[in-house]
């Protein structure tokens, strides 16, 4: 059984992306500013329907919103696929990077999509019918109890112990190979979980770190939150979200290289130590 080399894979992808942030920058900025932009007129859109929605008490008047929301969620992943495929060609050798832009969309990057769209499924397919259980308890006047909690801390921890496995190889089998992406990447990643896990946490933990530092302190400039009943204070919440979005956004927006390189360049070295390959010099 091989095993993913956990700093090694860590250190790749910074230095990666530190070395081809201009050509990861000329690779994607396109579909990131579709997606910027699609997702600020969606979240918008959403957060008014939903403040006008709880102040007149008619709940139907959301159905238009959720659709827009759920065509975002799926144009996004699109969007994302047109991304990941580029940058993870570049960390793979087969790309060089663009002189001023690139959009292309062919069969690695619907390969990807419906990864990212069969896993999103999966995570729900799982999470939502707890979810119903739950709210149907609180509907009918029960608490949360401990019965309840078991639920939420099992639904938690299947996500956590699937996705790894899942997602970590997820766009270098997507763009390098043609079988069916969530089986070959379960079966690859076999006796690797921990492995993966520490690799997600060392690529996505700073970067998510900084974003809710930022945000945190973009929340301490806005009106603090109203006191009194739960609805309020969900109100309140909801302006300052829409408040906040075009900040949300932007800052989105400017770290989605780093993440997008990080993740595309660890997932490259971990699928080449599992296959056993010589790894390509990053350098290059």
């Amino acid at each position: 059984m091989r095993h993913v080399p956990v700093v090694a894979t860590i250190r790749d992808a910074y230095v990666f992306t530190a070395t081809h942030l201009g050509g990861i920058i000329g690779l994607i900025w396109v579909p990131m500013v579709l997606v910027t932009i699609l997702g600020f007129f969606s979240f918008q859109r959403y957060y008014n329907d939903v403040i006008e929605a709880m102040a007149s008490g008619n709940a139907a008047a959301l159905g238009p919103s959720m659709l827009m929301m759920l065509g975002y969620m799926a144009a996004a992943l699109l969007l994302h696929a047109v991304m990941y495929v580029a940058v993870v060609q570049l960390a793979l050798g087969t790309r060089t990077a663009p002189a001023l832009a690139h959009f292309a969309f062919g069969a690695a990057e619907w390969r990807m999509f419906r990864a990212f769209l069969a896993l999103v499924g999966l995570i729900f397919a799982f999470v939502i019918p707890l979810f119903m259980i739950g709210s149907a308890a609180l509907g009918t006047g029960g608490t949360a109890g401990p019965a309840m909690t078991g639920l939420v801390l099992l639904a938690y921890g299947v996500v956590l112990l699937a996705v790894p496995r899942f997602l970590a190889l997820l766009p270098a089998i997507s763009a390098a190979e043609s079988v069916p992406v969530l089986r070959r990447s379960w079966q690859l990643s076999s006796g690797n979980f921990w492995r993966l896990l520490a690799i997600l946490a060392g690529v996505f933990g700073p970067l998510l770190l900084l974003l809710m530092i930022v945000q945190m302190g973009l929340a301490g400039r806005m009106p603090a939150a109203a006191a009194g009943t739960e609805q309020m204070r969900l109100m309140a919440g909801l302006l300052r979200a829409r408040e906040a979005l075009p900040l949300v956004s932007g800052l989105g927006f400017l770290i989605s290289p780093l993440l997008i390189g990080l993740f595309s360049s660890a997932s490259v070295s971990a699928w080449r130590a599992l296959k056993d390959e010589p790894s390509i010099s990053i350098e290059a």
